[in-house]
């Protein structure tokens, strides 16, 4: 990863579960808290994902930006990204 951020989680068992979002990549997650936008996959997104992780995994499907701007990959759909951001949001209120 070639910059620091908060929002990156490699070791997300010091949060609750319920508010760590995992990626599907080498344990890379997110908080549900710090995510400000799903993006759909597109490879002109590559350049973003390349500064923000160090690298472009293969089967990308989606892109989580988070609240410090940095573009992270997700195996997940974007789909799934919003429906289980939703339910969080949802609990939370």
């Amino acid at each position: 990863m070639s910059r620091t951020s908060s929002s990156f989680i490699l070791y997300p068992s010091s949060f609750s579960v319920m508010d760590v979002l995992w990626l599907g990549y080498d344990g890379l997650a997110v908080r549900y808290a710090d995510v400000m936008a799903v993006l759909f996959y597109r490879p002109d997104l590559d350049v973003r994902i390349l500064r923000d992780y160090g690298r472009v995994p293969v089967n990308v499907r989606a892109v989580v930006v988070t609240s410090d701007g940095l573009f992270w990959p997700s195996r997940w759909r974007a789909e799934q990204i919003r429906r289980r951001w939703s339910r969080w949001r949802d609990r939370r209120s």
